[in-house]
Order: C-alpha cells, then sequence, then structure tokens
C-alpha cells in the first residue's frame, strides 16, 4: 500500500477511531515436551484420558508422541484467549499424571534418535498420511531438530477495521485485493522488524548436550563455508537469545534457493506450488519406501506446503477437500500466524497476556509503515539482522543492517520503532482509556537498556547464581510453573 505510518495515524486520529485497533480475533498454539521428574524425555503414549489425538481439536500432539500441542479456539481478546489456554493447560497437567510440561523451546534431555517416538495417529487414510509426513521430517532433518517447541500466535484484523482502511485507502481497488495487500505489507514488515522480537523475547539461549550433534552438524557447514566466520560463531553461547530461531534450530537450507518475499500472492503461491512439484536429488535418494513401508510422503523439497519454514504464516480457513495453498488462493487472506515466540519459562503458559498485547501493537506497527516489495538484496539483510539478534543480541554495542544501506546499533534502532509503537498505544489509549497497552510498550521499551530483564539474559543469570544446568534449570522451573497452576 501507498500509505506511511504518519498519514494513516493521522487518519484514525482525526476520526477518533482507535477503538478500532484493538477490534480482532485471537488463538494460540502452544507446544511441550512431556519429560519424567529428572527432564528426561517422556517415552509413554499421549495419554488416552486427553482424547484421540487424530480428533481433538484442543489437545493433540506435534511431531512426537511426546511432544503435547495444545490449540485454542478464537477469541475476540487476548484475555480470553489466555484463560481458555490455561484450562487447556491444566486439563493437560491433570491428564499426563506423574510426568512434568518442560517449559523451555528446546529440549530437554533426548535419548537416542532412534529411540525418540514420532508421532502415532489412528489407522485412517488421514492419519497414515500425518504420520508418514513426519517421518519424512525425521528422515530430512532428523529428529532431534523436530524437538523444537514454541508458541505460535493467530490473529486476523476485525471486519471494521478492515473496511475502515478499505474505505479510507482502498481508492476503487477490488476489496479481496486491498485485503492481501494489506496483508503481504504487513508480513513483510514483520520480516523486516522480527529481530526486534527475537530480541525481547527470546527464551531459549541454551540448549542440553543430548542437542550439541544438531550444532556441531551446522557448525561443520560454516567451517566449510566460511572458515573465517568461525570465531564468531564459537562465542554464540555467550550472547544468544533464541537458539531456537537461529541458525542452530529450525533450518532448511534447500528453501532457501527459493526465498519467498512475500510481494504478493501470486509470488508466494508460485514458489511454494514449484518447491512442491520439485524432485530434490537427495530426498528422492533417501527412498519413499523401505521394507515395504512408506517412510516420506514423496521426494520433492516439500513434502507438503507445511515443511515450508517461515516465522510468520498468511492463513485462510479450509474448506474440506482444500489444502492451505488453495484456501489463500481462491478466498484470500483471512489471518496471521506468528511462529516465532520462544516459550518463556518465567510463565505458566509460556508467554503473558502483557506480551500478547504488545504483539498486538507491534503488528499495527507493521500495518501502518510503508511496506515496499522486498529484493533479494534487502532479505539477506532481513536474514542477517534476524540471525544476529538470534545469536547475538545479548552483546554490548550490537550493530545492525538498516535497510537503507546503513548499519546502526541495535538499541538505537529499537528506539526508532519504540516512537511509534508508543504513539499506536496512544492512539488506542485516547479513544478507549485503556492503558494496557501503553504499559506493554513501556515495559518492553525498558529492555533496550537494560538487558537483565530479557528472558534469555534471566535464564543465564539464574543457572549462573544457582549452579545449575541446562536439565536442572528447566525440571525446576516446570515444577515451579506446575504449582503456580495448581495455586
Amino acid at each position: 500500500m501507498n500509505w506511511n505510518f504518519f498519514e494513516i495515524s493521522k487518519s484514525f486520529l482525526k476520526d477518533n477511531k482507535g477503538n478500532l485497533l484493538i477490534d480482532g480475533k485471537f488463538g494460540i498454539e502452544k507446544e511441550s515436551q512431556r519429560v519424567t521428574s529428572t527432564g528426561d524425555l517422556a517415552l509413554t503414549d499421549h495419554p488416552s484420558v486427553l482424547g484421540d489425538k487424530t480428533e481433538n481439536p484442543r489437545i493433540t500432539v506435534d511431531f512426537s508422541e511426546s511432544q503435547i500441542e495444545m490449540i485454542t479456539p478464537t477469541f475476540e481478546s487476548v484475555d480470553e484467549v489466555y484463560n481458555e489456554l490455561n484450562m487447556i493447560n491444566s486439563e493437560v497437567e491433570n491428564g499426563i499424571g506423574d510426568e512434568l510440561l518442560w517449559p523451555l523451546s528446546m529440549p530437554p534431555k533426548l535419548p537416542a534418535e532412534e529411540e525418540i517416538p514420532i508421532a502415532n495417529f489412528s489407522n485412517s487414510e488421514h492419519g497414515k498420511q500425518m504420520q508418514i509426513y513426519r517421518k519424512g521430517l525425521a528422515l530430512r532433518y532428523g529428529k532431534k531438530m523436530q524437538m523444537i517447541s514454541g508458541i505460535h500466535y493467530n490473529f486476523s484484523y476485525g471486519d471494521e477495521l478492515i473496511e475502515y482502511l478499505y474505505n479510507k485507502f482502498g481508492k476503487g481497488m477490488d476489496k479481496r485485493i486491498f485485503i492481501d495487500e494489506i496483508h503481504f505489507g504487513l508480513t513483510r514488515n514483520f520480516l523486516r522488524y522480527r529481530w526486534l522480537l527475537i530480541y525481547l523475547f527470546g527464551a531459549s539461549p541454551y540448549c542440553h548436550s543430548t542437542y550439541h550433534s544438531v550444532i556441531n552438524k551446522e557448525i561443520g557447514i560454516i567451517k566449510r563455508c566460511c572458515h573465517d566466520c568461525m570465531d564468531i560463531i564459537g562465542n554464540f553461547n555467550q550472547y544468544a537469545t533464541s537458539l531456537r530461531v537461529s541458525r542452530f534450530g529450525y533450518s532448511n537450507t534447500l528453501q532457501h534457493n527459493y526465498n519467498i518475499y512475500f510481494n504478493s500472492l501470486e509470488e508466494y503461491s508460485t514458489k511454494i506450488r514449484m518447491m512442491l512439484a520439485t524432485e530434490n536429488k537427495k530426498y528422492s535418494s533417501m527412498g519413499i519406501y523401505e521394507n515395504d513401508t512408506q517412510i516420506q510422503l514423496n521426494g520433492n523439497i516439500l513434502q507438503k506446503e507445511s515443511e515450508f519454514y517461515s516465522s510468520i504464516r498468511l492463513k485462510q480457513s479450509i474448506n474440506k477437500g482444500e489444502t492451505q495453498l488453495d484456501a489463500l488462493e481462491k478466498r484470500g487472506v483471512r489471518h496471521v500466524e506468528v511462529r516465532i515466540l520462544d516459550l518463556n519459562p518465567f510463565e505458566k503458559l509460556g508467554l503473558s497476556i502483557e506480551q500478547m498485547n504488545f504483539l498486538q501493537i507491534f503488528m499495527l506497527y507493521c500495518l501502518f509503515e510503508q511496506s515496499k516489495q522486498i529484493t533479494n538484496k534487502e532479505y539477506e539483510k532481513i536474514n542477517s539482522n534476524h540471525h544476529h539478534v538470534a545469536l547475538y543480541g545479548r552483546k554490548d554495542g550490537l550493530k545492525l543492517q538498516k535497510y537503507d544501506n546503513s548499519s546502526i546499533e541495535l538499541t538505537k534502532w529499537g528506539e526508532e520503532i519504540f516512537e511509534r509503537l508508543k504513539d499506536i498505544s496512544e492512539l488506542i489509549y485516547k479513544d478507549t482509556g485503556d492503558d494496557k497497552y501503553l504499559k506493554s510498550v513501556s515495559n518492553e521499551y525498558e529492555k533496550l537498556f537494560n538487558v537483565s530483564l530479557l528472558p534469555s539474559e534471566r535464564i543465564h543469570r539464574e543457572m549462573k547464581e544457582n549452579n545449575e544446568n541446562f536439565l536442572e534449570f528447566g525440571t525446576r522451573w516446570a515444577i515451579n510453573n506446575l504449582d503456580k497452576t495448581s495455586s
């Protein structure tokens, strides 16, 4: 869209429409590993008391039989969705007996690769496909990488907000095209500025030694490709905010040949379908069957759409017989899924209501900002900023690359962004009298200049002060969070 931050802010201010900015629908998906009291991965079956994981819309599993996924319906406020997640979480805790929910995104103590249990599903055709897909993930990337967990934050803008924007800025455009364009523009800006969320909310600075084989493999790749980078990479343990979203977490280098810039639905659709249809020699050579048992859906770059890793996804409700991509092509974008959030061990549900309030303001900032199409050169800078903050975000004086070819300190750039976040929260306060958004922005702003407030730094500090290793820290907070829920 051709609007800019000041133009759209002025419009909302003039029309006294700040109340529309909090209008929307919200949902959460939370993944957590089941563990024993010693922090070892639980190797038991998904508890039957929690229902059929193929059919239960609230409680299922992700990659592993041990990896519970909790899914809320959509609600019209973050308070409602938080309360629903709390109820689901309590149901899960009661259902898993003496086991605990691991409170960190990086996995607990893992057994040998072959002993990590892939999720079992019903013997229906759908259940079989789900299991084969997971076998394919294990074959391609290894099981350990798939054991990383996180929180997905789903939201859609309210109809009144969309209608207001369309009437003000649509200028005769087809409404569906307008809605797609504002969502793709939002997404491009999310890619540009997601480094700030990694800094503020990253909570995976460490991992257990049973995950080191994944890291060592990646370091070997770096050493072969860029020997001069090794001195920098060697210091990541000292400054990391989020190993989960770094190159030591989820990654698929083969997808990088098909960079998706979210410049349009056509570009997105074309590239995804190309990866779905393009055979990859490496994956094909692994075989589709082994001893008459299917071990991956196909030998293509992507087995299915969900294998495409992205920190954000654009989505539409699916009708029977459709894929997500079919739905987007037919009816356009309906909602957004933010996939970059680590589990916060200091919050019993892995995130707080205040964090969700801040996310609402951040996503409005991404919507308000001018969003030109992304070029390959800019995309490289976007990814560089992402990985620098993930691995070195707590380093004093860290510099990032702005998209006008200048460099800037993380704190200085953060200040610029927070000025606009504050403006948005003030628009809401002016028309609603609700200051919770102002408070959330103010509290997160403090983290720019007080690293001790970052969850990643707090993890580092507590482990050091308590002389704890990763397993001891995680187990202690799993028990603490269980006590919070019980109370």
